[in-house]
């Protein structure tokens, strides 16, 4: 497909068993969820095999490696929640379907009364689906050798996340300057891109170019772009604008300046204070997180109507 397809980030979905093996993953700290699910599992129970049911506060990926093998995960909570799931069964390569009980639904698309409006179309493979792009993070100790050198062995990250929004370097308390060295494709380049000071930085993928990376005036990418986005945050600079990248380069940040507070945050959920001469590397995950997608909304009709995409002024 190409890129300028509007539809080209759609996959053609698989059907699913008749009786599907279905796990749920419900945010009980959500205050309308456990009531919802209540009233859904006995309708569920008579269309698929539910093989477990796990409060989403119990899930890493660790926990997950204990779980019995699905054909598909359904995620009742929000978007945070969603995000946190997505990062949880990253190994488990199984379609989640996202049930929003939070306030936007962007990538948590259904309600309960949709999901049961479009049941067989979601077991029957005729809704869309989406495979997006996940960035695996890595953090080095000072002293590692420069973007990752292949003469030398590196020393085990003493950081190590995924993320499907972003990885974002945040200046933090007491809120000076950092300054970051972005390297791109260093082994090949032999060379850093930049050095830059500013409030921080921002690598997105195009799941997460509408969230932080959109605040931060990066652009919106289609999640069928197979693309990264490097997006600063203040720098001091008015050359340095945000820039559109290969999923498959590697993106090196050298930590030269940093506050007491300085921060890695994953997704806005995970965090790591750095330190000055750490060495953060960004790639590609070799998982896909993919999605099933509500077919009364396309993605430019979420972007509208949720985000409100090119809305007009309104006249009072």
């Amino acid at each position: 497909m190409s890129d300028a397809d509007p539809n080209a980030h759609t996959q053609a979905p698989s059907k699913l068993p008749e009786r599907p093996r279905v796990l749920i993953l419900a945010n009980h700290s959500k205050q309308h969820v456990p009531q919802a699910l209540r009233g859904f599992e006995p309708w569920l129970d008579e269309r698929a095999e539910v093989v477990a049911e796990v409060d989403t506060a119990k899930m890493t990926r660790d926990f997950v490696k204990t779980l019995p093998a699905a054909d598909l995960a359904l995620v009742l909570g929000g978007d945070g929640t969603f995000l946190s799931q997505a990062r949880a069964t990253i190994d488990l390569d199984v379609p989640l379907l996202g049930i929003n009980f939070g306030k936007l639904g962007f990538l948590a698309e259904f309600t309960i009364d949709s999901v049961k409006t479009h049941w067989d179309a979601v077991i029957g493979g005729r809704c869309r689906t989406s495979e997006r792009v996940v960035l695996d993070v890595k953090v080095y100790p000072a002293g590692s050798p420069e973007w990752g050198d292949n003469d030398e062995p590196m020393p085990e990250p003493v950081f190590h996340a995924v993320a499907m929004n972003d990885a974002v370097v945040t200046s933090g308390p007491p809120y000076r300057m950092v300054e970051i060295e972005l390297a791109i494709e260093p082994k090949l380049s032999h060379t850093s891109a930049t050095r830059f000071a500013g409030d921080g930085v921002i690598i997105s993928t195009p799941s997460g170019s509408t969230a932080y990376n959109m605040a931060a005036g990066g652009p919106i990418v289609s999640p069928g772009v197979d693309a990264l986005t490097v997006t600063p945050i203040c720098p001091q600079s008015l050359a340095f604008r945000p820039i559109v990248l290969n999923a498959n380069y590697e993106l090196w940040l050298a930590m030269h300046a940093v506050n007491a507070g300085t921060t890695l945050v994953i997704d806005g959920q995970e965090s790591f204070h750095l330190q000055a001469g750490q060495q953060i590397l960004v790639t590609r995950h070799t998982h896909t997180v993919r999605l099933i997608h509500n077919p009364d909304y396309s993605y430019w009709t979420m972007l509208a109507q949720k985000m409100h995409w090119a809305a007009r002024p309104r006249r009072d």
